[in-house]
């Protein structure tokens, strides 16, 4: 049993590669938004939204540890984004690695990186769209990630990601020209899964 947090900017892939992920392992995805627009239809894209959008992530991955013998799944991949100069963006990824930590079983965080010219572009794909209805209004979803990539650090440092979190598995791919197959073969053969 064991916890995939794919992590990088909007329009990064992260849910991509997590479906291409999800192909080649015993795991199933569960996206950021999954959770986020179930809160944000009602609240908006709020500070509460987000809060209890992670307690319900929480909540599971507990559940998902603690039911162990009966989930119809080996693992979890999770996408999310990361604001690396937030402290409770790392805290939130320490909390969720020790609920699976705690009970001995393996966390790995791979990091996305893409060109922000790249992210644009895929940014109205159409599998985006299908999946995400909030980005459907694409100057907005447009506007929202060229604003967050001048705002936030959505790309960690070199070494900060072991040192923070030296007891989870870390991968950083950057993947603006790779295939997401390409990139869920590099995880399996990376961790040796």
């Amino acid at each position: 049993m064991s916890l995939f947090v794919i992590m990088g900017a909007q329009a990064a892939g992260k849910m991509t590669v997590g479906k291409a992920l999800e192909k080649k392992i015993d795991g199933r995805l569960l996206y950021n938004h999954q959770t986020l627009d179930l809160f944000a239809n009602y609240l908006g894209f709020t500070r509460e939204a987000f809060r209890l959008s992670d307690e319900l992530r929480k909540n599971l991955f507990k559940a998902f540890v603690e039911n162990k013998a009966t989930n119809p799944t080996e693992s979890i991949i999770f996408t999310v984004v990361v604001n690396f100069d937030a402290p409770e963006d790392h805290q939130f990824l320490q909390e969720i690695a020790n609920i699976f930590l705690e009970a001995k079983e393996a966390v790995y965080f791979i990091e996305l990186v893409t060109s922000l010219e790249e992210r644009l572009k895929r940014n109205i794909h159409e599998a985006r769209l299908e999946a995400k209805p909030s980005k459907r209004d694409i100057i907005f979803s447009e506007n929202e990630l060229k604003i967050t990539a001048e705002k936030y650090r959505l790309q960690s440092d070199e070494g900060e990601m072991s040192n923070l979190h030296p007891e989870v598995h870390y991968l950083k791919i950057d993947n603006t020209y790779v295939s997401e197959e390409t990139v869920a073969q590099r995880i399996i053969n990376q961790f040796d899964l």
